[in-house]
């Protein structure tokens, strides 16, 4: 009798892992399609393409060329001394005279052959502190001078402009309208002439400016 229970205890543990294992096997049945199918929806989904990146092109216009450092008429003729009317001066720096040359000089100059002693415009200023004589105008000439060197100028028969920096007077601009017809006359007159005013303007040195500055033709040009 216990041969037989134990039979049947034997048989029954056996037919409890049967059924075990067939749920095992068949849920292995029912997950591996799945598997399967999720594996090749992968391999079938091909990589997302990258953006493509474009290069809009927008319409800038030109910048417009830069004006030239140094303009001057050709026709123009305005060479002479020019005799400061209205008094300007900066600490011991007094403008004397303004002095402008043939235009071969400027033809020169613009073409790169600058010679910084003899510029074919030029603002000449005189330093009070040194020692002085007079000439044979009866002008006063001290010994040490100071010539700007422009580094820009533009000259035609309305305008007569310069620029420069100096390490004395720092910067200085010069704006001027000429009056053609007395220069003429001046011209004409010669030595003998009286002075003839023929440019007017105005003239800034550093933080100073002057409004209303006019220089004579000299009587001996």
């Amino acid at each position: 009798m216990d041969n037989l229970n134990g039979l049947r205890t034997v048989s029954h543990n056996a037919i409890l892992r049967g059924k075990i294992a067939m749920n095992r096997l068949l849920v292995s049945a029912l997950a591996l399609p799945l598997l399967l199918t999720a594996c090749e929806a992968k391999k079938e989904t091909p990589p997302a393409a990258p953006a493509e990146e474009r290069t809009v092109a927008t319409a800038v216009d030109a910048p417009a060329p830069a004006p030239a450092a140094f303009q001057h008429d050709p026709a123009l003729e305005l060479v002479g001394f020019y005799f400061v009317e209205t008094q300007a001066q900066v600490a011991r720096w007094r403008l004397m005279n303004l002095s402008v040359g043939q235009p071969a000089d400027f033809a020169a100059w613009e073409a790169g052959k600058r010679d910084p002693k003899n510029p074919p415009i030029t603002l000449i200023f005189a330093n009070i502190d040194s020692p002085a004589k007079k000439d044979e105008l009866e002008q006063t000439i001290h010994q040490t001078t100071l010539t700007l060197v422009p580094d820009s100028y533009q000259i035609d028969d309305q305008r007569v402009f310069l620029h420069a920096n100096t390490q004395e007077l720092g910067e200085v601009v010069l704006e001027l309208t000429p009056d053609l017809a007395a220069y003429k006359a001046a011209r004409t007159a010669g030595p003998n002439g009286g002075a003839q005013r023929v440019f007017t303007g105005s003239l800034q040195i550093g933080a100073e400016r002057i409004r209303n500055i006019s220089f004579f033709h000299h009587p001996g040009e």
